[in-house]
């Protein structure tokens, strides 16, 4: 006989006492679950996200800023946004386009508004289809080691995607180094502004047993669990592409749109 069961209570949607009034800033706890989407926006239930979607506001943000993007084709979106999409930065010595060469080291410019923004990738562990040289790569914590830092310096970090077909202990050795170099930067540079961004859910589609996403949650526990307790911003990119239930490796539209806006709460 089947016994009875407590009732379920489900909160209504148009209820927003669970967020917060307090605007997102690095050194926060992001608990789990950290949010929730409405009306296409994330609404993190521990601080106040500013909400970025024309190019005047990322120019209001990065104004004098030196942006570093440091880490897969998943931050690689976010030169491409700025580049392609709503054009507030401009290609320095850069012709192509497409995903094919996202191998190459990006570098993009606005003289008049002193914004710079480059993007290059984490060290091996890397996947790829084409050709590149691997004598241009260095792993994330020498790139940040590279950096004098300062306060008018932005660092998004990011590993995960390329890493899931191999052994979890690399991983956690890796994030452990890299929030050594972070720590290392504080010490020379404790106002420059560091934001790790978690990966995020990819296609069912993908060869679960090499990269599935079950390898990447492991991996998104980890980087939790390593960057607690320390000042920067932590964006749960895998909390909120499993909230919208996107099967994408590069999340598209409202998706991105949010992480975006995530990313520079932290920074801004």
């Amino acid at each position: 006989m089947a016994q009875s069961l407590n009732p379920i209570v489900v909160t209504d949607c148009k209820n927003h006492s669970a967020t917060s009034n307090v605007k997102c800033q690095p050194g926060m706890s992001s608990p789990f679950p950290s949010g929730y989407f409405y009306n296409y926006t994330w609404r993190p239930v521990y601080c106040d996200m500013t909400v970025y979607k024309s190019g005047d506001d990322f120019i209001k943000c990065l104004q004098g800023k030196n942006l570093f993007l440091i880490g897969d084709s998943t931050l690689r979106q976010y030169i491409v946004h700025f580049t392609e999409e709503i054009k507030i930065v401009k290609y320095f010595r850069y012709h192509e386009s497409g995903w094919s060469s996202w191998e190459k080291t990006l570098e993009a410019f606005n003289m008049d508004k002193d914004i710079y923004v480059s993007f290059k990738r984490h060290g091996f562990p890397l996947e790829s289809f084409s050709f590149f040289y691997s004598k241009e790569d260095m792993y994330t914590s020498r790139q940040i080691d590279q950096r004098g830092g300062g306060k008018d310096t932005i660092i998004v970090i990011t590993m995960g995607q390329h890493f899931r077909q191999f052994p979890l202990k690399l991983y956690i050795k890796r994030a452990i180094n890299i929030r050594r170099a972070v720590e290392r930067l504080f010490l020379r540079s404790p106002d420059t502004k560091v934001i790790i961004k978690t990966e995020n859910t990819r296609e069912s589609t993908a060869p679960q047993e090499r990269i599935g996403d079950f390898n990447g949650y492991c991996q998104y526990l980890v980087l939790r669990e390593v960057f607690q307790g320390i000042n920067v911003g932590f964006v749960d990119a895998w909390d909120m592409t499993v909230a919208s239930s996107t099967e994408s490796v590069h999340p598209p539209g409202y998706i991105f749109d949010s992480i975006m806006s995530m990313t520079f709460a932290f920074a801004c």
